[in-house]
């Protein structure tokens, strides 16, 4: 009986169209549209870091996991949610494993592809390195930035995916952030 429910799902999880294997394809690298990308966890933990016990951030504030901050205003009940003890964890006595580290990214993740797909009304119809860039992008300026970009959005609109890689070089978000910046540029550029 397992078996022939385990072949039945991953046959179901398989077919193109389907949102369980567009799910499980985020997580992995992906090629679209003649670019090529690492899956979305992968591209922001390389530039967030990906840490099991709490750290401080370039600002001073304690995180844990892929860039979460443990001081907005939702953590102390994202983290008990995880069978953790929120208090132990900011002191640093208690970690998280990589399940858990998922966990708290998938939370972030469903909010950072809103907020991209509210900025860039052609999200959806971009390749998924694109849209893994725009969420990459949001998950790391904010929505509020990135839908300040209105020339990129343009030209994205327009497919013209070497007009945005140039238009983000030439930003100062690029100049704070260098080697995310240089990457994602890069995976536009490319596509």
């Amino acid at each position: 009986m397992n078996k022939v429910f385990i072949c039945a799902f991953l046959l179901l999880a398989l077919t193109s169209a389907n949102p369980v294997r567009s799910y499980f394809e985020s997580f992995f690298s992906t090629s679209t549209g003649g670019c090529s990308c690492s899956g979305i966890e992968a591209m922001v933990a390389e530039s967030e870091g990906k840490r099991s016990c709490v750290y401080l951030d370039t600002k001073g504030i304690p995180t844990i996991g892929i860039g979460f901050n443990l001081q907005r205003s939702d953590a102390r009940s994202l983290i008990s949610n995880l069978g953790l003890n929120y208090d132990q964890v900011v002191a640093g006595k208690q970690c998280l494993t990589d399940a858990q580290i998922s966990s708290l990214f998938n939370n972030d993740l469903v909010w950072a592809k809103a907020g991209a797909a509210n900025c860039v009304g052609s999200f959806n119809s971009q390749p998924t390195c694109v849209q893994n860039v725009l969420i990459d992008m949001t998950f790391n300026m904010g929505k509020s930035s990135l839908c300040s970009w209105p020339n990129f959005v343009k030209q994205l609109a327009a497919k013209d995916y070497a007009g945005a890689a140039s238009n983000m070089q030439g930003s100062a978000w690029c100049g704070q952030v260098k080697n995310r910046c240089t990457r994602d540029v890069n995976i536009v550029k490319n596509c």
